[in-house]
């Protein structure tokens, strides 16, 4: 199989994280945690069947987001992105978030999974492009310099999400704390008027098709 051949056909023996995405759900009401988690699990599983190498992913009953590390954070971002303008930091957004992941797991002695996706805030799909766009663009490429309507943030350990980038890619859709703090640190469950849809885990996706552009001081 080619590397941009779609999947046609799965391994017998799947990991246990992988093979629960395959067999049939019980009926069960799913809280906002449980609903990232299974989307990160199967944009996980995606990348594991597309050949991107996703990292290693161990979830932890924790909670990363103490005042303490929220404001240790946001003093790294500050440290990081307080060079760069608002519309540089929206342009490379995929970058920055990759130069972020290294600093954050640095602070917090964690891994933390590059995750791309879209995100739904008052009744708009933010950054979305469905997943068939997306497989394709792996088949074909893209051409160069191309837009990708695409939204890149970070999970950690506990499903926290970790968003350096929302409030200058879409700064009218984001609160006055948010865009102070030049970014989110938050559990899927404490988000109320904003969701976050992982459909790639891993940095395979985003240099694959050549948006990942390293963080050099812009």
């Amino acid at each position: 199989m080619s590397q941009f051949q779609s999947p046609t056909y799965m391994p017998l023996h799947l990991p246990n994280w992988l093979g629960r995405l395959f067999k049939k759900a019980k009926h069960s009401p799913e809280t906002a945690t449980g609903v990232y988690e299974a989307k990160f699990d199967a944009a996980r599983a995606r990348a594991v069947l597309w050949g991107l190498n996703p990292p290693r992913f161990e979830p932890l009953p924790v909670r990363f987001a103490s005042a303490e590390a929220i404001e240790s954070t946001r003093r790294l971002r500050d440290y990081g992105l307080g060079r760069l303008r608002e519309d540089v930091i929206a342009a490379q957004r995929f970058g920055v978030v990759a130069m972020v992941r290294g600093m954050l797991e640095a602070q917090l002695r964690v891994r933390a999974a590059y995750t791309l996706g879209y995100v739904y805030q008052d009744g708009q799909q933010l950054c979305h492009t469905p997943i068939e766009g997306l497989e394709q663009m792996l088949r074909t490429g893209i051409a160069p310099g191309a837009r990708v309507s695409l939204h890149a943030w970070l999970t950690l350990p506990s499903y926290e999400i970790v968003d350096p980038t929302f409030w200058a890619v879409f700064p009218a859709l984001c609160g006055a704390a948010e865009h102070e703090a030049r970014g989110l640190f938050l559990h899927p469950h404490e988000l109320i008027e904003r969701t976050y849809h992982p459909q790639w885990v891993g940095e395979g996706f985003a240099r694959r098709i050549g948006i990942l552009k390293e963080y050099e001081g812009w």
